[in-house]
């Protein structure tokens, strides 16, 4: 009789690295997300922009666990271990390494809590975490990300860049390795997205995320590290911020020019 063993716990790594081996993932509607890609991510601040449909929350997918890909494979790596996003072995300890923020959303749950700050408290709750290190842990995360003046609020009395904040704090409490961030400021004005990027980029982790803010990805202080470009599913360009920017709006001028000049063809 084989017997199967749990993984032995072992303290979070302070960064990931992130394999792609020819790795790309088609849709169940036959729609080609990313097209077969080779790439190691390693560094701290990783920034992916691109078009809408260019690949970008495919891409994010891959690297957090939440897609598996349909093609080659991912791997992710921390410390002595290296993780494999398609072993149900694996996903468990991938999903305490990686926190994933999508834009503003929150748990449902977190509606139904009396406040924020139990929400965060239950979730941390069920996995077994104190009830001294969780205050602890809250308290930190509120700070630094100017929740703790709303900790008392509802969830549903919060507005959208508290909403934004809570969702990165929400992943953060439970201590990952990495943030993986799909468009963490969208549909905030100028003042509500500079905010929550100096919270998300001046916290000490690892972060890789989507945006369409190319002014937000070129300032010195966020201190990007790489900027990948993408564009119908496969990458574009890989680079420093300001030579990424310059690509990528290149890249937006010719497409503009080639679709001028398709409708005057027509005319």
């Amino acid at each position: 009789m084989a017997f199967l063993f749990a993984r032995p716990q072992q303290p979070a790594p302070s960064s990931l690295t992130f394999t792609l081996q020819e790795a790309g993932h088609t849709y169940d509607d036959g729609h080609i997300g990313l097209k077969p890609t080779s790439l190691t991510i390693a560094e701290k601040r990783v920034a992916i922009i691109g078009l809408n449909g260019a690949g970008k929350s495919t891409l994010l997918g891959l690297l957090d666990g939440s897609l598996t890909p349909s093609t080659g494979s991912v791997r992710i790596a921390g410390g002595e271990e290296t993780l494999d996003p398609t072993s149900k072995r694996d996903t468990k300890r991938i999903e305490q390494l990686v926190g994933k923020v999508r834009r503003e959303e929150i748990p449902n749950s977190f509606y139904r809590a009396k406040n924020i700050a139990e929400a965060v408290s239950e979730a941390l709750k069920k996995h077994k975490v104190p009830e001294s290190e969780r205050q602890a842990r809250i308290g930190n995360l509120f700070a630094h990300f100017d929740l703790a003046q709303v900790s008392r609020r509802a969830a549903g009395e919060l507005n959208s860049e508290q909403r934004h904040l809570l969702a990165i704090a929400a992943a953060l409490s439970f201590e990952p390795s990495a943030i993986v961030a799909d468009e963490p400021s969208k549909g905030l004005d100028e003042i509500g997205t500079a905010h929550v990027a100096q919270a998300l980029l001046s916290y000490d982790k690892q972060v890789i995320f989507a945006t369409h803010d190319t002014d937000m990805i070129r300032r010195p202080e966020y201190a990007i590290d790489r900027v990948l470009v993408l564009d119908e599913g496969r990458i574009v360009f890989d680079g420093t911020p300001d030579e990424a920017v310059t690509f990528y709006n290149d890249l937006i001028m010719a497409r503009y020019r080639s679709m001028s000049a398709t409708v005057s063809s027509t005319d």
